[in-house]
């Protein structure tokens, strides 16, 4: 869509990207699904050149400034998602061009306006550019009209450059479910990966260096305004973008991005468990089942990690020339190249790929967010602070009646109180900006300290598992391994120490009084 040269259009693009091998282009292409095209199939050659100031203002804002050419016109786009982690919407201002410098003139009304200072204006340049070949279908389905571009090309900076293979399937008119519906048609035939990252984001990416990194949470805004519904929405999004975006990076071995993408889905699952009242639809406990299935494929992988860090790692530094350690963490290594082979053959099998396409299809079009139930429709509709804030006292309740005595638990009634204080810790940092009149001083204090608590009971959840795997391995080897009595020789002095450090923290979590409260 392209406004008239003097005017900005304003639309909300409503958009699905989708991931293919390149190997599977042709296939792609002559689907019989997009041969009924009621329109022949255009090819296009677009070059796009995206700008920003130095110290990348427009990036930090989330606004993203570009002028494409194809066939001699030139077409300034400005764009700007709704919230930091929205999956298919975005806010764009179109208007034509007379060339490759950008019109700012044109940026009045749009989210770009804001942020031209005099300075930012004067530093303006371009900072990287795509170059695609795209083939351009129009498919009418069900009252829907969708436009399928397929992409193929490559996004360079000075320096670094990356292929683009990609579908998007942009929506015309009609129902946002048709988008999903076409997806799940060409799924069938083909390893189509749900995308999260824009050209845009990508090409930022190569500004940093071009390597695969980890991606934490996006800040989260949840207005006291928002019904829970909204809330949940924006939360979930934001969860299932940190687990998709991490599956490159984890799929290249890197340690922190499968840390990320666990925390990913621990974070939607405690969103699901918060907000159990307004999305415990039909769907929910087929999803629930895949969530649990893919954290236990990273499980083992992570436990390695961990392992390797906190104990194998540090015994081989102070014991270079002990044979028995080496030996053991030659072996450890193997097995968590192994881990790693079950955790990236589960991330990159079709399971996993249909569970992202069928959560992402459920957090936007699933029954919970219009189906008629009363009792789901009035949570769904209730202020959102409402929602956190009875969620937060009962949270907190439960952690100070099972946290009081934990020197005494279980270490499977340590793990579960562990469990609640992180749901906690989740759910304050969900709302932090839904109480914005009360003592950010307070949350500080209470996240602070739940993150303590958390901390030391996953350390004497890892000393648990660390034993486990010194049994273990000690069972298959049959030998009695010096490691395993450098590590258990310290293990219950460690022990003591995390006692003492989860105890402190709940008190001190305890005693600060609830931040949603006047």
């Amino acid at each position: 869509m392209v406004a008239a040269r003097d005017s900005a259009h304003h639309a909300s693009e409503i958009e699905l990207k989708l991931e293919f091998a390149p190997a599977d282009t042709a296939k792609l292409a002559s689907h019989p699904a997009l041969q009924a095209s009621h329109v022949s199939p255009e090819e296009r050659d677009l070059i796009s050149i995206y700008f920003d100031t130095p110290d990348d203002v427009l990036h930090k804002a989330g606004v993203y400034l570009r002028i494409r050419e194809s066939g001699g016109r030139h077409v300034q786009t400005i764009k700007a998602a709704k919230s930091d982690a929205d999956l298919l919407e975005r806010h764009e201002w179109e208007r034509e061009v007379s060339g490759r410098t950008p019109n700012l003139g044109g940026a009045k009304g749009t989210a770009l306006e804001p942020l031209l200072t005099d300075k930012v204006r004067a530093s303006l340049q371009p900072i990287f550019e795509s170059r695609i070949r795209r083939k351009l279908y129009r498919i009418e389905r069900e009252g829907a009209e969708i436009e399928v571009a397929i992409d193929r090309g490559e996004i360079s900076t000075r320096t670094h450059s990356c292929p683009v293979c990609e579908m998007e399937l942009e929506l015309q008119r009609g129902e946002t479910k048709e988008l999903f519906r076409l997806a799940r048609i060409l799924a069938e035939d083909m390893p189509l990966r749900l995308e999260v990252k824009t050209k845009a984001e990508r090409g930022y990416e190569l500004l940093r260096d071009g390597r695969l990194k980890a991606e934490r949470a996006t800040e989260l805004r949840i207005a006291p305004d928002m019904t829970a519904g909204e809330a949940f929405r924006a939360i979930a999004l934001s969860c299932l973008r940190q687990i998709v975006a991490n599956e490159p990076a984890m799929c290249g071995g890197q340690a922190e991005a499968l840390h990320q993408m666990r925390i990913g889905l621990r974070r939607l699952r405690a969103a699901i468990a918060i907000f159990s009242d307004v999305v415990g639809d039909e769907e929910l406990e087929k999803l629930k089942g895949e969530l649990k299935w893919i954290t236990q494929q990273l499980g083992p992988a992570r436990d390695l990690d961990v392992f390797a860090a906190d104990v194998l790692g540090p015994l081989k530094a102070r014991h270079p020339q002990d044979e028995a350690i080496a030996a053991t963490h030659s072996d450890f290594e193997e097995k968590r190249a192994a881990a790693y082979a079950t955790a990236i053959g589960a991330v990159q099998s079709a399971r996993f790929r249909a569970a992202m396409l069928d959560l992402a299809e459920w957090i936007e079009t699933g029954a919970w967010r219009r189906d008629d139930d009363e009792e789901r429709s009035e949570a769904r509709d209730r202020p959102v602070a409402e929602h956190a804030r009875k969620q937060l006292v009962r949270l907190r309740k439960r952690i100070k009646r099972k946290g009081a005595g934990l020197r005494h638990l279980s270490v499977a009634k340590r793990h579960r109180l562990r469990i609640r204080a992180k749901r906690l810790r989740y759910a304050t940092e969900f709302f932090a900006a839904t109480f914005p009149a009360v003592s950010a001083k307070r949350r500080t204090e209470s996240l602070s300290a739940l993150k303590d608590l958390q901390d030391a009971l996953g350390g004497l959840n890892d000393l648990a598992t660390h034993r486990t795997l010194f049994a273990a391995d000690d069972e298959q080897s049959g030998t009695d391994l010096a490691a395993a009595g450098h590590h258990l020789a310290s293990a219950e002095i460690k022990a003591e120490a995390l006692l003492l450090k989860a105890e402190q923290a709940f008190a001190r979590f305890a005693a600060t009084k609830p931040f949603w409260k006047a």
